[in-house]
């Protein structure tokens, strides 16, 4: 089972940016990009795959010093969850990867 990640961006540049060079690095998924939307959704099948994805952000924010992410899924109780990466908050990162995977590994156990 699949587990979507949405990703919201600053600028229609950074997220074509992130979509572009980021996201085939790793093991996520592109669903979707609105063109007019500043957000993409991404899929992971695991655990590691959803924290890869937040890896893959800190890569992204690395290169854009006043950049932030804010990413959003559905949690093991159905309810939205949110974070928020900001470049050059490695501590903010962890703990963001830390939710995510266990809202995948919660999702994709079941």
């Amino acid at each position: 089972m699949a587990f979507e990640i949405t990703l919201g961006f600053a600028t229609h540049q950074s997220r074509d940016e992130f979509v572009e060079r980021y996201v085939p690095r790793g093991r996520a998924q592109l669903v979707t990009a609105d063109p007019e939307a500043l957000s993409a959704t991404v899929s992971v099948t695991s655990q590691s795959g959803a924290k890869e994805v937040c890896s893959l952000v800190v890569a992204f924010l690395a290169a854009d010093k006043q950049g932030r992410v804010d990413l959003t899924w559905t949690g093991t109780d159905g309810q939205e969850q949110t974070g928020e990466v900001n470049a050059g908050a490695g501590r903010e990162a962890e703990l963001v990867a830390l939710r995510l995977g266990a809202a995948a590994r919660a999702a994709t156990v079941k």
